[in-house]
């Protein structure tokens, strides 16, 4: 009996002196500074390879959950997004009248995840800002499309255009004033990533009214390959890309898009560039269905980094 005590008693020494240890390990970046990084076109620090299972990458600063939702023949690749800091959320440009592959580029700047922008270098117009520059050839606006201005807290405010638009199967007009609205958004925020394409999907909690006869008229109504952001509150966001054939069986329309997005608990929701363009990237390949072989080459992504500097940037 004595022997037995003496065994129980070494066992919670044991216990004891190992605590410390398994505290250490459970806050396995206590060691790191989350600083922000740059608003400029450098790229994020390198996640490593054990913050990663199959669906979903966490550290202290970033917290990414991917999942397939299969309705019949469309498959829905959704991502939702938690970060620490604004910086987190970055995009990628490339060099004028260049353009390159969504999967190239989230890899060259350490992308945990990334989905394509808007595909502005084959447009004559448009107000463009990323990373804090405006991009100088393409300062005309668009009097027909809706903004995305995302803030330096990483809010996302929608400026709506001058259109026409159908709101319980009646036409209604609606006429952005875009000077004005931008005007007041500037005064209070600095814009650090603005995008004109769209349309809007989600504006404050409520669908936003699709667009009947304007540039965007072509292709909404049908089922195709889609591309949306939306954010659900502070420093919290959805990324979803639709799987389609382009036979008309699968993807979605515009609409069904918008109304995915309020399910997703988007309160700002924007279309970005599908079709051929509709891609998403997570733990370095192509999560969406695109091959790297079958991928368009664009102008721009959005993409999501890790504040942590992990040692990890020069490998």
């Amino acid at each position: 009996m004595r022997h037995e005590k003496k065994i129980r008693l070494a066992a919670l020494l044991c216990a004891l002196l190992m605590l410390p240890l398994f505290a250490a390990a459970e806050d396995v970046t206590a060691d790191y500074t989350l600083d922000p990084l740059p608003i400029d076109f450098s790229f994020g620090h390198v996640a490593p390879e054990e913050n990663y299972t199959a669906d979903s990458y966490e550290d202290a600063s970033l917290s990414v959950k991917v999942q397939k939702i299969v309705d019949g023949e469309t498959t829905w690749n959704v991502a939702h997004v938690t970060i620490t800091d604004p910086s987190q959320l970055r995009t990628v440009v490339t060099a004028k009248g260049k353009t390159n592959k969504i999967s190239t580029m989230a890899k060259k700047a350490n992308a945990v995840l990334a989905i394509g922008g808007e595909y502005f270098a084959s447009d004559e117009g448009g107000f463009i800002v990323r990373m804090g520059k405006v991009q100088q050839s393409r300062k005309t606006p668009y009097d027909t499309r809706d903004l995305l201005c995302i803030d330096e807290n990483g809010d996302f405010h929608i400026i709506v255009r001058k259109r026409d638009v159908k709101v319980n199967g009646k036409a209604k007009a609606i006429n952005g004033d875009f000077t004005a609205q931008l005007k007041a958004l500037t005064a209070e925020h600095t814009l650090v990533n603005v995008f004109d394409f769209g349309p809007a999907l989600v504006i404050d909690g409520e669908l936003a009214a699709i667009p009947e006869e304007h540039h965007y008229a072509f292709h909404l109504q049908a089922k195709e390959p889609r591309c949306a952001i939306g954010q659900v509150g502070p420093l919290e966001y959805v990324l979803v890309v639709v799987d389609a054939d382009r036979d008309g069986k699968s993807g979605a329309t515009a609409e069904a898009l918008a109304a995915f997005m309020l399910e997703q608990g988007c309160v700002q929701a924007y279309n970005l560039d599908g079709g051929n363009s509709a891609l998403m990237y997570f733990h370095g390949a192509n999560y969406s269905d695109k091959s790297v072989s079958a991928e368009r080459s664009v102008s721009d992504i959005i993409y999501f980094a890790t504040l942590i500097d992990f040692g990890l940037d020069g490998d």
